[in-house]
């Protein structure tokens, strides 16, 4: 493999500072997505430029979500950044320790992030944290305009209306009555506090498997495209043994019992199950397709794009497709000892 360059072992880093402070200086809302793209970045800095440049922007990130976040934050803000470090420079000894380490760190994040938000509210986090986004939301100066388009939305509903909200237009911009305006801002917080907790599930989930994902993908395919031996197989050769699905196949069986009991605890462990078994499927849905395209000529890049537009506007086919593959095991990937005790 080539010889990276020396400038770009300060370039790569230095933009990555520099966008982490840009985004600090933005506000909460863009750093929290720069945090979130963390992880990303740091497993590609460190296959360009090492230990030196991940470390440095990981510690910018640290001191930026420390001075911007609140403290009840700070704890999560540490195991982020942190671990985000540990699991790009940790040296593994086999390929698939790479992932669990991601794994672990966004699952113990999320789980700090949650305890925060348990210290910072009173009563149940979905309750305070609904209040608090509307609270953010009155004292924004476009809060007219998130109204309207969280109505359009169908996030809060006003009683006697049929489909048109009591407004005037003044200079250019919409301004709602202040009535109608309590009354939309009350129905907002009633369905968020609803919708939140299954909301909250979800992020934690899908975060976690498309930051693994993302964190395990791409420095190996940078790796390949410059020359090198990719430490995994590729996509369309990943699948998952028979007993691994069939224990990701019974936490189906979680979810139908949370649906029957409803909300508490017991219907957020459902939504867990169901979102873990969405998320294994998919991406075994997602590998077969890549591999199905493969086989019938399709270009890399429109390999990826399919799965891509499949996985944000039609989930349920690669999940169907995930469930055929390891069910019928059609590109034969598995062991023949497997095969016979199946």
């Amino acid at each position: 493999m080539a010889e990276k360059k020396p400038e770009v072992r300060w370039i790569v880093p230095a933009v990555g500072a520099t966008v982490v402070a840009i985004a600090a200086l933005a506000g909460v809302p863009l750093l929290l997505l720069t945090m979130v793209l963390l992880p990303v970045a740091a497993s590609l800095i460190h296959y360009y430029c090492g230990w030196t440049g991940t470390a440095g922007v990981c510690a910018a990130a640290a001191v930026a979500g420390c001075v911007v976040f609140p403290v009840p934050a700070i704890p999560a803000v540490i195991i982020w950044c942190g671990g985000t470090f540990a699991a790009a420079y940790i040296p593994v000894k086999k390929p698939i320790t790479r992932p669990i380490l991601w794994g672990a760190v966004c699952l113990a994040a999320w789980s700090a992030a949650l305890v925060a938000l348990a210290v910072a509210t009173d009563g149940p986090i979905a309750n305070g944290l609904a209040q608090r986004i509307c609270d953010m939301i009155a004292a924004s100066p476009e809060q007219d305009t998130i109204l309207l388009n969280a109505y359009s939305m169908g996030y809060c509903r006003l009683e006697g209306t049929q489909g048109l909200i009591p407004a005037v237009r003044s200079m250019g911009s919409v301004v709602i009555e202040d009535q109608t305006r309590l009354q939309m801002l009350y129905s907002l917080r009633v369905t968020l506090e609803e919708s939140l907790p299954a909301t909250l599930c979800d992020l934690v989930v899908f975060h976690t498997a498309l930051t693994t994902l993302l964190c395990t993908v791409l420095p190996d395919w940078r790796r390949r495209r410059t020359g090198g031996k990719g430490m995994l197989p590729s996509m369309d050769q990943w699948y998952m043994p028979r007993r691994l699905g069939r224990a990701v196949g019974a936490l189906l069986i979680g979810w139908l019992i949370s649906f029957m009991s409803g909300t508490g605890v017991v219907g957020y462990l459902g939504t867990l199950c169901a979102d873990v078994f969405r998320v294994a499927f998919m991406i075994q849905g997602i590998c077969f397709l890549q591999w199905l395209g493969k086989r019938v000529g399709v270009r890399g890049a429109m390999r990826n794009l399919w799965a891509v537009v499949l996985s944000v506007l039609a989930p349920i086919v690669p999940i169907i497709m995930g469930l055929i593959d390891q069910r019928k095991d059609a590109r034969h990937l598995r062991p023949n000892k497997e095969a016979e005790q199946e």
